[in-house]
């Protein structure tokens, strides 16, 4: 805090008068809108018009054993400043609740209830994010959550990833959308681990009807990412700075958002031309390996399989199966893949190993087809996210076949060898 700002004492600082609300907007790529905007507290010096920070707000606040009250100066000041600007959009207005605030002591329901009535705001475009804090009493957050839901007003989790904002609470409040943390967001663009867990919140979002936001994007690389990973909607300075004229951060957003969906076009359409040129390749090489099967010579295959490898980096495992779904050959991996020497959760199948269970066997129990292309799958061989393309190869004397097995990577789990 500055000198300027010291010269105001603890109760001044929390005045209603002193208090502003600053916006920043949360937007959804795939259509091109404004979904919502987040209203974000200062303070702002009544002589000097020096703005406060909310921490030194929420502190003041704490000392004066005053954040109820103060909780409630935030909420009405957000509701004011954004009234008129509501009037010229179709976006909602988010509001942040200290959920460690929240007791039967205190009316929170009432109190906002009332106000957005008050000020003519419809609950269903108000959502309420519930912050990392912890919760004092559970059984009364589960309760303020259901009566604000029942009656029309949005849940949000915010900074889900952080602190109290778990698991635990998206299982307790069953949010309509999850802000996910931007400790998960930084840098995702080369970080697996982070890309995983996204994977995992945005499936968990899918399967319980809640939007996945992804909160404190900052570069175009970061944006691109999370959107490949099916997220839905984005905030942060990557997008928007917070700012207290809303007409002007809306004319500034909507530019950025076009900039954002051209380069998302462009990538998705890159992306797509690569897949499907992949795919394509992947059933050329299949065509070309099965030229060189002989049925009668299947112990010849070793060195062919070893060699086609090298020439084609994409596959990562080669392997034939009998019709019951057994190895007759051993599984060739790519030599470009990094080895776990000893390890006993991914191991290359062998000569009589059984995967009658995979899809990729199954399929062709299921129905009278020569070839599947499997879905995405942790492969057992490399602990790599694979997919593997299976094609019968019949010998007419015999009435019988073996299939070509032929794995190719969907996603890297492992770094390759250098």
């Amino acid at each position: 805090m500055n000198e300027v700002e010291k010269k105001l004492s603890n109760a001044d600082l929390i005045k209603k008068e002193y208090v502003c609300s600053f916006f920043q907007p949360i937007v959804c790529l795939g259509t091109g809108k404004i979904f919502a905007y987040e209203a974000l507290i200062r303070g702002k010096h009544p002589e000097t018009d020096t703005i406060i920070s909310p921490a030194d707000l929420f502190a003041a606040a704490d000392a004066q054993n005053k954040s109820v009250e103060f909780d409630k100066i935030c909420q009405q000041s957000a509701l004011e400043y954004f009234q008129e600007f509501s009037r010229s959009t179709d976006a909602l207005l988010f509001m942040n609740i200290n959920t460690s605030l929240l007791s039967s002591d205190n009316d929170h329901f009432g109190n906002l209830n009332a106000l957005t009535q008050k000020m003519g705001f419809a609950p269903s475009v108000i959502g309420i994010e519930l912050i990392e804090s912890r919760a004092k009493d559970s059984e009364y957050l589960v309760s303020f959550v259901n009566r604000h839901r029942e009656t029309g007003f949005l849940i949000v989790v915010d900074d889900f990833g952080c602190e109290h904002s778990n698991m635990e609470r998206l299982i307790q409040i069953h949010p309509d959308i999850i802000k996910i943390d931007r400790s998960i967001i930084c840098g995702i663009e080369s970080d697996l681990y982070r890309q995983s867990i996204l994977k995992s919140i945005h499936g968990l979002s899918q399967m319980t009807g809640s939007l996945c936001l992804a909160e404190g994007v900052e570069t175009v690389e970061e944006i691109l990412t999370c959107y490949r990973l099916g997220v839905d909607l984005f905030q942060g300075f990557g997008i928007a700075k917070p700012a207290f004229d809303l007409a002007q951060v809306e004319k500034e957003t909507i530019s950025r958002v076009k900039e954002l969906r051209k380069i998302i076009k462009e990538d998705t359409l890159k992306k797509l031309k690569e897949k499907r040129r992949l795919t394509g390749d992947i059933n050329s090489l299949a065509n070309w390996l099965l030229k060189q099967i002989s049925m009668e010579k299947l112990e010849r295959l070793h060195p062919v399989f070893e060699e086609f490898i090298v020439m084609n980096p994409e596959i990562e495992c080669i392997y034939l199966l009998d019709s019951t779904g057994k190895q007759i050959s051993n599984t060739i991996i790519s030599p470009f893949l990094e080895k776990r020497e000893g390890s006993y959760i991914f191991v290359p199948g062998i000569i009589g190993t059984d995967q009658s269970f995979k899809s990729y066997f199954t399929c062709f129990e299921a129905f009278p087809i020569d070839r599947y292309l499997s879905d995405p799958y942790l492969s057992s061989a490399s602990g790599n996210l694979c997919r593997t393309l299976a094609v019968k190869k019949y010998n007419e004397k015999k009435d019988e076949y073996i299939i070509l097995c032929m794995d190719f990577i969907e996603e890297t789990i492992k770094s390759p060898i250098p």
